[in-house]
């Protein structure tokens, strides 16, 4: 597809309504200039109907025509158009002229009459009235009529005469128009250079002051897209950066325990070993899982997805059910509460059972072994999913800071990497819903609850 410009378009616009604004006044003008034409010669018909109307008179109580035939000629002698003409007696019938000239009906006594017709062949204009030169009961029509010829170029002349000017005048509109859409445009082609220049790490704001409103908006909305992709850049390197802080620990561990079973000198020794990296390996998998998760769930990247309807206790019982082995590992009384009706939202399945896995295995971190940790379901206008435990709990004053990425509560002794609650408040944001903290029953451990959005009633 060829490349188009702005300027070609708007000039092209702008010729095409200029254009039609000059067919317009064209065919104006062409009835204007017919009507004068029609105007001139319809007076000179007019004052020949009336020279032969004089012709006629009174002869013994009857109408005669009584002109020269010399006379006759040059009344109808014309170089360009033809005239004919004919006059009719009510009583007598034709007196003189073309007898199959057209009739011209209803003509008013001492009245003139203008109407268009054909005659052999061609169009003409014609010209009657009816007078009563000898006696009132007997009346005589003369009638007059010329072809259009003169009529015809007098309009053309004057047609020429009014458009020549007005096409000149099309001609300087239109060059007006070009420099006048190529000033306006100048700013667009500034702010395009400006960015074109600049290299492809430079974001800084485009300054647009001295501008018209409409570059205005264009270069505020440019740098409001600058300030967003400096944003995912800065989020970008700090997620690449946090990642390869985190990960070099648990790596570095692998490496230790595997140089350890190398140099393990007795099967005790080995197999320690092995355990130490098989942990090490695991936590890093989790790690890279999690980081994994944020990622996705990061707000620069956009992230959209298609929420479908699932029911929240048949969601809670299939991610309850994987963590069952986990939770008899530290012998936690892992219980489930949902209600018997379905617990109907709208949500992504794959993103919320990730969410309530994080929920999950950060009580079982935290919790205490042998503790109890219970996840529930409740429905109503607005249905929540918790997950409660009864470990030492949250401070008021950490409350503000546990979703912040890489955050640990200070003394904590779980293993987790501080990704959890991060990846729990994103997904929870994707799915415009909060998460609540309070303290369980009995003033132990803590609750996390997600509130979703008020759901219609069924």
């Amino acid at each position: 597809m060829a490349e188009q410009s702005l300027r070609s378009g708007l000039l092209l616009r702008l010729g095409i309504v200029l254009v039609i604004m000059l067919a317009l006044d064209a065919l104006a003008c062409y009835f204007t200039a017919l009507h004068y034409a029609n105007l001139v010669y319809d007076r000179w018909l007019i004052d020949s109907t009336r020279s032969l109307a004089q012709a006629v008179r009174p002869d013994h109580g009857r109408a005669l025509f009584d002109m020269p035939r010399v006379a006759l000629q040059v009344f109808q002698f014309d170089e360009v158009d033809k005239t004919y003409f004919r006059i009719t007696s009510s009583q007598q019938g034709i007196i003189a002229g073309e007898a199959s000239l057209p009739v011209t009906p209803q003509i008013p006594l001492r009245g003139i009459r203008l109407s268009y017709a054909t005659f052999k062949g061609e169009p003409v204009r014609i010209v009657a009235t009816r007078i009563a030169p000898a006696t009132p009961s007997e009346t005589v029509t003369v009638e007059v009529a010329e072809t259009l010829l003169k009529r015809s170029t007098l309009a053309g002349e004057i047609l020429l005469g009014m458009v020549a000017p007005q096409v000149t005048l099309l001609a300087v509109a239109l060059l007006l128009a070009w420099q006048g859409v190529s000033r306006g445009l100048k700013p667009l082609t500034d702010l395009a250079g400006e960015i074109e220049a600049r290299g492809q790490r430079n974001l800084s704001p485009v300054i647009h002051s001295g501008w018209h409103r409409e570059t205005r908006v264009l270069a505020t909305r440019i740098n409001e897209l600058f300030v967003r992709l400096s944003e995912a850049m800065r989020a970008q390197k700090r997620f690449v950066a946090d990642a390869a802080h985190q990960l070099r620990t648990p790596l570095a561990a692998i490496l230790l325990h595997a140089e350890r079973a190398e140099r393990a000198t007795d099967a005790p020794s080995e197999k320690e070993a092995l355990r130490a990296l098989h942990r090490s390996v695991e936590r890093a998998a989790r790690l890279s899982q999690q980081l994994l998760s944020l990622a996705r769930t990061e707000p620069e990247t956009g992230m959209t997805f298609e929420p479908q309807e699932l029911d929240l206790g048949a969601l809670a019982r299939k991610i309850g059910e994987e963590w069952i082995p986990r939770a008899l590992e530290r012998d936690v009384d892992f219980g489930l509460l949902v209600p018997d009706d379905r617990v109907l939202i709208h949500g992504d399945h794959r993103l919320l059972a990730e969410m309530l896995s994080n929920l999950i295995d950060n009580a079982l971190r935290y919790g205490n072994d042998g503790g109890h940790v219970t996840l529930i379901v409740e429905g109503g206008k607005i249905p929540k999913i918790s997950v409660q435990d009864d470990g030492p709990g949250i401070p008021l004053a950490e409350r503000e800071h546990i979703f912040e990425r890489f955050y640990r509560l200070p003394g904590s002794t779980g293993e987790g990497c501080g990704l959890g609650l991060a990846i729990v408040q994103e997904i929870a944001r994707l799915h415009h819903s909060k998460v609540e903290i309070a303290t369980a029953l009995d003033d132990r451990g803590s609750r996390f609850t997600v509130c979703f959005e008020a759901q219609p009633a069924a």
